[in-house]
């Protein structure tokens, strides 16, 4: 018999099974080589892929059905697949035939030139094995993708390997691997050099609720071609960010150099005031991109990296994030306002230009203003409720290229935004009636809770509206009514959003005997929130922020207070909580303040977390008791 990992064919299925109880299969191989050469005076490369999965155990049909991704610079082709059906002591083959080649329909992308290849693996079942190989051919070298380690179902034998030459100068990182599981070596053959990194045994990873993209804590492989040398001539590819910034300056490098359209100009013109401040000049561009420019994406080959001009952009009312970049450039520019094409990345991708200078770095364009006094404004036209001022929620912390001419560029970090600027206050008058508690209130958003509430609330139906309304004001328990709202401001950047709100909430407080109990901590975020040890991947929210309540009870008639909570306050370095009570005439009011500060919690921060959580919990606890006068 053929054998495997030292085993026979007829005992490897329980082996791994013993070994791995409970998956559903198991990739014997995967594999994937890159090949990299000179042709002429360019180089090229492809990449050889292959997957080999042992199914374990019954109702694994959800492995039937797979697709081979390709686009404009990765061209796939080769696909072979193919079932190994186990009959009694061996594998019989059954090859798969039925490809199908579709092109990716996503409702963020008006034109996408990726497209993939389906199929179905007949015979999925327990003991048969499917395989698959097919090729890669990448248009630019500067497109290899790296190879991430982790997968969905556990893994006997990971390899990635590099075939290259000495001429050519590579480069690598290994990323997210503190078990040093991924194993290297370089080696040669004749005149071919080898960089392989293997995996033997590792566990499927999984992903937890609010998890950043994997490749913050995959382990996973980076590479790219610093340079190559033709007939000792040597050529740079990307050996540092000056390679990378020169290429990107070919794609907008020539934009300018058109007359801007009539229409163009005059859209600036109505815009600038006399007397007008630069930066107001630069909010009201920015603010008539927002209204009057459709953020519609476009990834058709280079026009994926090129943008269109700003007045073709005018012209035809739509673009993606490179051609509202561009709109945006094109009127500072002819407001007499330098402005500047900016690469960046989101925060779905966790490198750095100062670390890894390729396009694995950025996946975004925006455009940048330098005010007189020397602070960045970074303008994110495909934000349509983005106030002036304020990065896109998805770009804080990250670096942003900023293109300065030729051979001048700049790294700057975007901030994050401070946790006070996304405020939302909530100030809420209460009285008991019967069994029920009766509520008006009034709140107001700022910063990202403006923004993040007006996408929602701009997008829904009037009775979604309402779902919404009550999901956002909801509180004390599911018994929380909403009877009536309005909302003002919502589509005004520069103001807060207010939202008016009366409600009900039955059954909330306690009766008993001449005493009434009422928690008037109606929202209590995050309570007994504990990150378990059972999480192994960090925690990312959308933005900091701080919640201010204001919370006013009208002592009911014929009581009195018996007992008041202390004030508490609870600083802590992700969370935290300040509770204060006073009492005004015939009414208790309670002041709370509470806040999250990160964006990304690691697992290490967990610990310090729970321990906030637990003071915290402790306070939401805390009621104030009624009893009647003697």
């Amino acid at each position: 018999m053929i054998s495997w990992l030292g085993y026979s064919q007829n005992d490897q299925w329980q082996v791994l099974k013993d070994k791995y109880p409970g998956e559903p299969a198991v990739f014997i191989d995967r594999s994937e080589t890159v090949t990299l050469m000179v042709k002429g005076d360019s180089l090229q490369g492809y990449s050889d892929t292959f997957e080999d999965i042992l199914y374990i155990k019954e109702q694994s049909e959800v492995f039937a059905n797979r697709q081979v991704h390709g686009s404009h610079f990765s061209e796939v082709g080769d696909i072979k697949a193919k079932t190994l059906v186990w009959d009694k002591s061996k594998h019989k083959e059954l090859a798969v035939s039925n490809f199908a080649k579709k092109f990716d329909q996503d409702d963020g992308i008006f034109y996408d030139d990726s497209y993939y290849y389906s199929f179905s693996f007949p015979s999925i079942a327990p003991r048969n094995r499917t395989q698959l190989q097919y090729r890669t051919n990448y248009k630019d070298v500067r497109f290899i993708p790296g190879f991430v380690f982790s997968s969905y179902i556990p893994q006997e034998k990971a390899v990635f390997t590099i075939k290259t030459i000495g001429d050519i100068d590579l480069t690598y990182e290994v990323m997210n691997d503190e078990k040093k599981q991924i194993k290297f070596r370089k080696f040669s053959k004749g005149k071919e050099i080898f960089y392989e990194w293997s995996v033997n045994g590792m566990a499927p990873f999984k992903v937890d609720g609010s998890s950043p993209s994997l490749r913050y804590f995959a382990p996973h492989v980076l590479c790219y071609v610093k340079s190559y040398s033709i007939n000792n001539a040597k050529k740079n590819v990307l050996s540092g960010l000056n390679d990378l910034y020169s290429w990107y300056y070919t794609f907008v490098k020539d934009l300018d150099k058109t007359e801007p359209s009539k229409d163009l100009v005059e859209v600036v013109n109505s815009l600038k005031r006399p007397g007008d401040a630069e930066e107001e000049t630069v909010r009201k561009i920015f603010y008539w991109v927002q209204n009057n420019i459709r953020y519609v994406a476009f990834e058709e080959g280079m026009r994926g990296f090129i943008p269109h001009n700003g007045s073709y952009v005018c012209e035809k009312r739509f673009g993606d994030c490179k051609d509202m970049a561009s709109i945006i450039v094109s009127m500072l520019r002819i407001a007499g306002i330098k402005g500047y094409y900016t690469w960046i990345g989101t925060r779905d991708i966790p490198y750095s230009y100062s670390k890894l200078p390729t396009p694995m770095v950025d996946n975004h364009m925006i455009a940048t203003y330098i005010s007189k006094d020397g602070r960045y404004y970074f303008l994110d036209g495909t934000d349509s409720k983005l106030p002036f001022g304020m990065p896109s929620s998805m770009i804080q912390g990250k670096e942003a290229l900023i293109g300065e001419g030729p051979d001048k560029y700049e790294v700057k970090v975007v901030p994050e935004i401070d946790k006070e600027k996304n405020l939302m206050t909530d100030s809420v008058m209460l009285t008991i009636k019967e069994n029920e508690l009766i509520g008006k209130g009034q709140a107001t958003l700022h910063g990202y809770a403006k923004v993040f509430s007006a996408y929602r609330l701009d997008r829904a139906e009037k009775d979604d509206t309402k779902q919404y309304v009550t999901q956002l004001m909801g509180k004390g328990s599911n018994k929380f009514y909403l009877d009536d709202y309005s909302i003002e401001d919502l589509d005004n950047r520069d103001k807060p959003t207010q939202i008016n709100y009366a409600f009900r909430i039955g059954d909330y407080f306690q009766k008993i005997g001449n005493e009434i109990y009422v928690n008037l901590n109606l929202n209590k975020d995050h309570y007994n929130h504990y990150l378990t040890s059972s999480r192994s991947t960090p925690w990312e929210t959308d933005y900091k922020y701080v919640k201010k309540e204001f919370c006013t009870l009208a002592i009911p008639d014929g009581y009195e207070i018996d007992y008041i909570p202390s004030n508490t306050k609870y600083d802590g370095k992700s969370i935290g909580i300040d509770v204060t009570y006073e009492t005004i005439g015939q009414k208790i009011v309670m002041h709370k303040t509470f806040y999250i500060d990160f964006l990304l919690m690691n697992p290490d921060q967990f610990s310090e977390w729970n321990e906030s959580v637990k003071h915290i919990s402790e306070v939401y606890k805390e009621a104030i008791i009624l009893k009647k006068k003697q």
